[in-house]
């Protein structure tokens, strides 16, 4: 197998205490075959670079204006609009933006790059049990360029880990799965049409997949995202614990829906569905605990 040498890469996050064990540094990878509704990531889903614009840092000074050779930027009432169908991502606004409204989300990043960035942090893997994790969108996306990171983290004595969606062929999951040490795997529902529905994609593969890692031996963590009026249903609960025990897992990480990420999709052109839905209070999400504890499944909130 030859790895890939280089990749797009929108966020580097140090000191995570979530993502697996111990400290953490998180490496977010673009590009996501799912198109969720509630996604807290939506710069994470293209592959390709994308131009992020914060008006709230705006001062309308419009020399991105000027300097667009597309003529794609124009001046609005609170700051510019931006015709995204006109702009060919040269980002010279980027570069000549003096207040960071405008910029770029996704860079090219060599392994080498990556990997002498997240060993900076190596005294708080060693002392914590901690390691790297890739994220995404969804890490199986460029999944040559994620088991070349892998590979050279573990050759340094690093625990690796990996979040996924689960949508991936096999094959690539398996190139991976060589390189790392845990796989927190979400798990959304467990209807294939409401699957569909929420995400964009089928359900088949992600089950699939799922019951191949659990035979594997790997540490596996089931994530359930908890969104109101999706899956928070005591059906899907059920059938969630019972796909559970199926595999053998007795415990299972649920994230409570949040609204933390509703403002990216505005920077970067696009509508928010979600945005008037209200997270679930504490009470309802105590009550999934419970029903998941009468069944002998020990729900951890985060993680």
């Amino acid at each position: 197998m030859i790895l890939k040498k280089s990749g797009i890469v929108f966020n580097i996050q140090r000191y995570s205490i979530h993502d697996g064990p111990g400290i953490r540094t998180i490496v977010f990878l673009k590009g996501c075959p799912l198109r969720c509704k509630w996604c807290s990531n939506p710069e994470s889903q293209e592959l390709n670079p994308e131009l992020r614009y914060m008006k709230q840092s705006c001062v309308h000074c419009h020399f991105c204006i000027h300097l667009c050779p597309r003529k794609a930027i124009t001046p609005s009432e609170n700051g510019i609009e931006i015709d995204r169908s006109e702009c060919n991502k040269c980002f010279k606004c980027v570069e000549n933006c003096v207040t960071g409204a405008l910029k770029i989300e996704g860079k090219k990043m060599s392994v080498d790059e990556v990997v002498d960035e997240v060993m900076k942090d190596e005294v708080f893997y060693r002392r914590s049990g901690g390691g790297v994790t890739l994220s995404g969108g969804e890490v199986l996306v460029q999944y040559s360029f994620a088991a070349a990171i892998l590979k050279a983290v573990k050759e340094k004595g690093i625990n690796t880990a990996i979040e996924t969606t689960g949508y991936a062929s096999w094959n690539h999951f398996q190139q991976v799965l060589e390189y790392t040490d845990y796989v927190l795997y979400d798990l959304k529902h467990t209807d294939n049409n409401k699957h569909s529905e929420g995400t964009g994609v089928g359900l088949s593969k992600i089950i699939e997949n799922l019951y191949k890692i659990a035979e594997s031996g790997k540490n596996l963590i089931v994530r359930i995202p908890l969104i109101p009026g999706f899956n928070m249903d005591e059906k899907n609960i059920i059938k969630t614990i019972e796909l559970l025990k199926t595999i053998n897992q007795n415990k299972v990480h649920i994230l409570p829906f949040h609204q933390l990420g509703s403002q990216k999709y505005e920077d970067l052109g696009r509508e928010y569905q979600l945005k008037h839905l209200k997270p679930p209070n504490d009470n309802e999400v105590s009550l999934i605990k419970e029903i998941f504890k009468r069944h002998g499944i020990k729900a951890i909130i985060g993680g």
